[in-house]
Order: structure tokens, then C-alpha cells, then sequence
């Protein structure tokens, strides 16, 4: 029964940390390099905290997250996942 308690206490924590108000807008501006054609994009995103970027790869595939800066279980976004190599050129970040 105690650990059933602690349990609840934890979600909740979790819950109402990720329900902050959206404090920060940044875009984050990259290029995909495809066989013969290169693709620069962006996106935009709003964040409770100061958004950062990971990017990594993985045998032979490559990705690109956003996330929030707090916490390794942040909602992360997916921006690519491809065999293209992957070059992050810019990320602006601004306090609301």
C-alpha cells in the first residue's frame, strides 16, 4: 500500500512539472544532405524550459530531437531520422 502511494505521489510530480506555461520559443534551423540534393529546413518550437537540440547517430542512421533542457524523460520531438547526413546551422532561442 505504501509503495502504491509513493507511486501516485510520483506521477503527480511528473504531471505538474509538464504542465508548466511555455516560457520559450526557439527555431532551430538544419540541412539534410541527400544524394545529390541538399534540403535546408526549420522548425519552431515552444518549451516550458530552455529547449535544446540532440543530435546523434545510430549504425548508418541519423537523427535529430528537440527537446526541453530538464529531465532525460522530456517530450522530445523528432525532426529527422534518415541514412542523409545531418547539419544543425542555427538554433535561436527566446524568453516569452
Amino acid at each position: 500500500m505504501k509503495m502504491k502511494k509513493i507511486l501516485v505521489f510520483l506521477l503527480m510530480v511528473v504531471l505538474l512539472a509538464s504542465c508548466g506555461k511555455l516560457e520559450y520559443e526557439a527555431t532551430i534551423t538544419y540541412k539534410v544532405y541527400y544524394p545529390g540534393n541538399t534540403v535546408t529546413k526549420s522548425y519552431t518550437i515552444d518549451s516550458t524550459s530552455e529547449p535544446r537540440y540532440i543530435l546523434g547517430s545510430d549504425r548508418g542512421s541519423n537523427y535529430l530531437y528537440v527537446a526541453p533542457s530538464f529531465g532525460i524523460y522530456a517530450r522530445r520531438t523528432k525532426l529527422e531520422d534518415t541514412s542523409a547526413p545531418i547539419e544543425v546551422i542555427s538554433m535561436t532561442k527566446t524568453k516569452k
